[in-house]
């Protein structure tokens, strides 16, 4: 059986909260989790709505990194995570799999 594979879903709220969710990220793949981070995998010049929808469509799981901002921008379908909250929501109408999206509280309530 092949190690688990998890892309890391996060609003850029500001360079802190970047730096931890890089170092999540990394202590995943030091526990043998497969981690696609856009920091690591989207360079200038990708397009990135379809590095979002591969990397919802194609890994095991999404981990939602939960802020108050990634919720006002998912609320209001604002920016690269509101385009994802569209994507989360037609995987899982299309699909059916709710386990595959993991809400991580980093921040707020």
């Amino acid at each position: 059986m092949s190690n688990p594979k998890a892309f890391v879903s996060y609003s850029w709220d500001d360079a802190p909260h970047k730096e931890r969710v890089a170092t999540l990220a990394t202590e995943l793949r030091g526990d043998g989790i497969e981690t696609m981070l856009d920091q690591w995998h989207a360079i200038p010049g990708d397009q990135l709505p379809a590095f979002m929808e591969k990397e919802i469509r194609e890994n095991d799981y999404v981990l939602i990194t939960c802020t108050p901002n990634y919720k006002l921008k998912t609320d209001e379908r604002k920016g690269g995570v509101g385009y994802e909250g569209d994507i989360m929501t037609a995987e899982v109408h299309t699909q059916g799999n709710h386990r595959k999206f993991i809400p991580i509280l980093a921040k707020g309530s």
